[in-house]
């Protein structure tokens, strides 16, 4: 889901509101509600967010456009 869908959109070109017209309301919540974020991946993931990892837009305040994207915890390097 999410390789798809940044393979489809540039990200830091979406709004908050493109975003979430294109995945649906939030299904999770990271520091403001104005970031778009969404619970994905497996249940035995478990964070303070809830079950999987927390996929985050964090976007620009003022335009409204996404500056970066997270997930949380991040998901770890196969190579480390």
């Amino acid at each position: 889901m999410i390789a798809s869908f940044l393979g489809k959109h540039a990200v830091t070109e979406l709004t908050a509101k493109q975003v979430k017209d294109l995945l649906g309301p939030s299904t999770g919540y990271y520091d403001y509600d104005e970031y778009p974020a969404y619970l994905v991946g497996p249940r035995a993931v478990t964070t303070e967010y809830g079950h999987g990892y927390l996929w985050v837009f964090i976007t620009d305040k003022n335009s409204g456009k996404v500056r970066e994207v997270i997930l949380v915890p991040p998901v770890p390097d196969k190579q480390s």
